[in-house]
């Protein structure tokens, strides 16, 4: 039997996998070498007592089978797996920009059985990385290639906290977590209360996720801006790529971050509807 254990209290000088242990079986009421923590669901920290801060955890724990649950503590059950059902396209699939938005697409193609074929405008991150700090030193600024534009996308060299609120997560954002967590994020950034990435895991979260990709048969192209959409009989049907290469697909994601202004123009003049959406702005000191 595995159940939800609420408001665990460890004093931060105890943190440690022993001392969940030792909390959940006294709350539970049973021997600590009887019961065994399955799971953390968040971890936050207590700073309101000024004599002692305490870490405030909930977890999972398996129990025997035969563990009368006298005080109601809620039975823990695992959220179905998602099936995926194999699509089908006559021609493969085209996805435009490969920041956040063009990965998520790409992978859930592939997940799909698909294979696209993606455009990116700017370099690969490590390439990518290289103008980043030429213009931090020397204010030498590659219009395609800088902290806007290119493989990972602007977030790539954000260096700040995932938005995350733990118990309350919505499926798609703690499938967003475990997704960098497959690729190479710490574990702790599914349940702590405000997860951290650096630039330098990111980087090496977007290699790995490039690499899934290429090895599924998916497709990456560089340098490669989009300056056309061709539309016939009221339906996007290809996308021109630098001017001079013609892609057809009858399935197109644009993910093109906020920054293409060059290509919301394009769009607009194409009679692409556009929405505006608000935006928050972030003040780093």
């Amino acid at each position: 039997m595995k159940l939800v254990l609420n408001n665990i209290r460890i004093p931060l000088e105890k943190d440690g996998a022993k001392e969940y242990r030792a909390a959940a079986s006294v709350k539970v009421g049973i021997a600590p070498e009887e019961i065994r923590i399955v799971r953390i669901l968040s971890k936050s920290v207590d700073l309101k007592d000024v004599a002692q801060f305490y870490y405030v955890l909930s977890v999972v724990v398996s129990v025997d089978d035969d563990y009368l649950n006298r005080s109601g503590f809620s039975v823990y059950e695992e959220s179905a797996k998602r099936v995926r059902k194999q699509a089908s396209f006559t021609e493969r699939p085209v996805v435009v920009g490969f920041g956040p938005a063009g990965m998520f697409a790409a992978l859930e193609l592939i997940a799909h059985g698909l294979r696209p074929i993606i455009f990116e405008r700017g370099k690969k991150i490590e390439e990518r990385s290289a103008d980043v700090q030429l213009f931090i030193r020397e204010k030498i600024l590659n219009s395609e290639s800088n902290i806007q534009f290119g493989e990972g996308g602007a977030g790539s060299f954000s260096d700040g906290k995932l938005f995350s609120r733990r118990n309350n997560n919505t499926s798609v954002v703690n499938r967003v977590l475990k997704t960098f967590v497959t690729f190479g994020a710490p574990a702790e950034i599914e349940y702590i209360s405000k997860p951290h990435l650096g630039t330098d895991v990111l980087c090496k979260i977007v290699r790995n996720i490039r690499n899934h990709i290429l090895d599924r048969g998916g497709e990456i192209y560089y340098n490669s801006r989009m300056t056309d959409l061709l539309i016939a009989d009221g339906k996007a049907s290809a996308v021109v790529i630098n001017g001079e290469r013609e892609c057809s697909s009858a399935g197109i994601f644009l993910a093109l971050g906020h920054s293409a202004r060059d290509t919301f123009k394009m769009l607009h003049r194409k009679g692409v509807v556009l929405e505006q959406r608000p935006i928050s702005v972030g003040v780093r000191v």
